[in-house]
């Protein structure tokens, strides 16, 4: 197996307890306000890649002043990161800020030319190149990503793995977050139809819906056997070396709960936002906010979500509690920490 991902630096103790509660060990529970304690960040800490989702590719994302704003600022404020630790990806021709041609996100992949009819594998491919070209066994990176971003993510690791044509000999990543991620898919069929403009509108959503409800079968593929391929789980030897932690919510309208976690498919850590917590069909707990598919990027703070949470061993829950961090502690947590940082 090639070099792809390799272990984890050193980090230092202050990025572990960053974002922890007066730095006890019960991590996803916790109480009162975020430490005030905010070490910078070291040279020994990876880089922190966020990637964006699925949206108008004529409108872009403007990662740095909307998408991922709050996770900028929570994770200097309240992390110990410096801005220049955490980079913002793009990969649609709107990232570039057309009007005055100003990036809206750090770094835009490609030829920063994609539209909605550019397919997820392309965007994959750019991403995987990127990574291959900019970091290092001793510098790999950690990645955060949003919706269908999760995908590109997860296809740049595969694509390279199973040497597709284009893709790099090797990619350094040693931790990946999904939020709202389809890794089983969206249903229904292609919203804004005014995207027209940026060639075919449906063909990245239609990639997203599983081919039973309609969609092109690319979806499918991410758990499909073929030989020397396994089922393309997140256990299988394209995925090791890296730390994988889902995020989902049962409050989200675009991605379902099952999809976002991959239901039934393995992941190092999954993360539930889930007001029936012990799943009897009946709301028992109350989380100060709603998590749907946009704030389950925005939202912030230490604790009082509504939490189910799961990790890989023989005590690996699920576990459950009302005082569980917001979504986007969780994915610093997931990508930062060695290990899940889970009480047991």
């Amino acid at each position: 197996m090639r070099n792809r991902h390799r272990k984890r630096l050193a980090i230092a103790a202050a990025a572990v307890l960053a974002l922890s509660t007066n730095g006890t060990s019960s991590a996803v529970q916790a109480s009162g306000a975020d430490s005030a304690t905010n070490p910078g960040i070291t040279a020994e800490q990876p880089r922190m890649l966020l990637v964006h989702g699925y949206g108008s590719a004529k409108d872009g994302k403007d990662c740095n002043n909307s998408t991922w704003a709050d996770a900028l600022t929570y994770y200097q404020s309240e992390g110990g990161r410096s801005r220049e630790s955490m980079v913002t990806i793009g990969y649609y021709k709107g990232d570039t800020g057309q009007v005055g041609g100003q990036n809206q996100c750090d770094f835009v992949l490609g030829n920063k030319n994609a539209d909605n009819s550019t397919s997820i594998r392309d965007i994959a491919m750019d991403l995987a190149n990127y990574i291959h070209d900019n970091y290092s066994p001793e510098n790999p990176v950690d990645i955060v990503a949003h919706s269908m971003g999760g995908l590109i993510t997860r296809v740049a690791v595969l694509g390279t793995y199973e040497d597709w044509e284009g893709f790099p000999e090797s990619v350094f990543v040693q931790d990946i977050v999904t939020l709202g991620t389809p890794h089983q898919g969206v249903r229904g069929g292609c919203p804004e139809d005014s995207w027209a403009s940026d060639g075919d509108p449906c063909r990245q959503w239609n990639q997203m819906v599983p081919s039973d409800a309609g969609g092109s079968g690319f979806i499918d593929k991410l758990h499909e056997s073929e030989p020397g391929a396994g089922d393309r789980g997140l256990d299988d030897a394209w995925a090791s070396g890296i730390d994988w932690s889902l995020v989902g919510s049962e409050e989200d309208p675009t991605v379902s709960y099952r999809s976002a976690i991959d239901q039934g498919y393995f992941a190092n850590q999954k993360y539930g936002y889930d007001e029936d917590r012990n799943n009897n069909g009946s709301q028992d707990c109350w989380s100060p906010e709603e998590v749907d598919h946009q704030t389950i990027r925005e939202l912030t703070g230490s604790g009082g979500f509504c939490l189910r949470y799961w990790h890989d061993g023989s005590d690996g829950g699920p576990y459950t509690t009302d005082n569980g961090w917001s979504p986007l502690k969780t994915a610093f947590k997931a990508a930062t920490h060695d290990g899940d940082d889970l009480p047991r």
